[in-house]
């Protein structure tokens, strides 16, 4: 393993990036349309940059490390400056992925909260049961005001 290897899951992670903006973009504007588009894309690049991820600890293990974060830890410490710097390059560029899609799994809810609202106010029927008493309160059907009384 090299830092060839590095410098593709850095080339994809920042193709991930740009599309995590542009999803955050779309998001601030409504833009359905662009959105559906940016699923395919970034489904696509996910699934590279785990394809990469394997290929990466299958490499490890073949040096004789273990097939998981710690053996990957242990297999940078000894290696040189150069693939160290890549991989805290690498390792920067997840951390503001992770940040993006956080902000924006966080605006999809919103715009879920704010589209359930509208559906909920437009499926439901005008209500009946409830109206205002003369003491400027809210009353159910059955204690009803009655201007003759």
């Amino acid at each position: 393993m090299t830092t060839a290897s590095f410098e593709h899951e850095i080339a994809l992670t920042e193709n991930l990036l740009e599309l995590l903006k542009r999803e955050q973009a779309s998001l601030v504007k409504v833009d359905v349309d662009a959105m559906e588009g940016l699923l395919n894309d970034k489904a696509r690049v996910l699934q590279d940059i785990n394809a990469s991820t394997q290929a990466r600890y299958q490499a490890i293990t073949g040096l004789g490390f273990g097939p998981d974060e710690r053996g990957l830890a242990a297999w940078i410490a000894v290696q040189d400056a150069v693939i160290q710097k890549s991989w805290g390059r690498f390792q920067s560029l997840i951390d503001q992925a992770k940040e993006l899609n956080r902000v924006n799994g966080i605006l999809i809810s919103k715009q879920f909260r704010r589209n359930q609202q509208v559906l909920d106010t437009l499926g439901r029927p005008p209500s009946l049961e409830q109206f205002y008493g003369p003491n400027g309160q809210a009353s159910t059907g059955s204690t009803r005001y009655n201007a003759h009384a």
